[in-house]
């Protein structure tokens, strides 16, 4: 576990509930309209619940967009991350069951996009910039002590979780525990096997880190060579510091899976086997 940790920034402070609402309307009833005209301008489409706008910005109204995500992008600005500008986020007021994020657009592809037209020195290059990107994230304290929780304190939001959150969690060992009382386990000699090891998930310490949550090359935007942003933050929070790895290195044969495990800050291989056992027991997993 690593010692010294540098204090984070405060927490942000998120928006008055009925100016939120206000922006809610602006964002649906005036940016949108907006943004389909822009881009019919431009002959530029982007995938659904994505908005281009003018002056470098993009609107964000996706399904279980929240205004926690904008928060995850201020803090993860203001310890120096490469991220988009939060700018405002929208309350639809009921109408949908999800907000919007008005931000800045980052510039580039995504790296899932070019990766097979980078040259070697351009990936590994890339791959130094993310282990930069990572350490930093890891080199801050948890606000929350050993919570694992969402990036306000409050519930942890994921693929992995039943439902996609659960509640906030006071420990590893809590997590660990919560995510099992999901677990479908039979009476069979594997299943047995499984929950053993994936109980051993808090048999070795570890720091609950400042986590991104779904680190698929998708997310990672690059230009020139070089990585010049992260993006989709909306299930970042305070996790253990293996969660970043394995939830993406479950599927061993995709090719950015393969990237990821020989980055210099990987050292998960006992957990990755503990971890997909458990993956193995829980059905939302899947």
């Amino acid at each position: 576990m690593m010692d010294n940790k540098l204090p984070f920034p405060p927490l942000p402070s998120k928006g008055y509930p009925w100016l939120n609402r206000l922006r809610g309307y602006i964002h649906a009833f005036i940016l949108i309209p907006i943004s389909h005209y822009y881009c019919r301008l431009r002959g530029e489409e982007l995938p659904p619940g994505i908005f281009p706008l003018p002056f470098n910005l993009i609107l964000k109204f996706t399904l279980g967009t929240r205004e926690e995500e904008g928060l995850a992008m201020s803090l993860a600005r203001s310890v120096g991350i490469p991220v988009p500008r939060f700018i405002e986020y929208g309350d639809h007021c009921g109408r949908v069951p999800w907000g919007s994020i008005l931000m800045t657009r980052i510039p580039g592809k995504p790296l899932s996009e070019v990766m097979d037209n980078l040259s070697r020195q351009e990936l590994e290059t890339i791959k130094s910039e993310l282990t930069d990107i990572l350490k930093r994230m890891r080199s801050y304290s948890n606000p929350w002590g050993s919570r694992v929780c969402g990036v306000d304190g409050n519930d942890v939001y994921g693929s992995r979780m039943p439902s996609r959150h659960i509640s906030a969690c006071a420990n590893e060992p809590m997590f660990l525990k919560s995510l099992l009382r999901f677990a479908l386990v039979n009476d069979s000699e594997e299943d047995r096997i499984r929950l053993q090891m994936a109980r051993k998930l808090t048999s070795l310490p570890h720091d609950i880190v400042f986590t991104h949550g779904d680190l698929w090359d998708h997310n990672i935007m690059v230009n020139d060579g070089h990585i010049s942003g992260m993006i989709d933050w909306e299930w970042s929070g305070w996790l253990p510091e293996y969660w970043e790895f394995t939830s993406i290195m479950q599927w061993r044969s995709s090719p950015w899976s393969q990237q990821l495990a020989t980055l210099p800050c990987y050292k998960y291989y006992r957990e990755l086997e503990w971890d997909l056992a458990l993956i193995e027991l829980t059905d939302f997993s899947l």
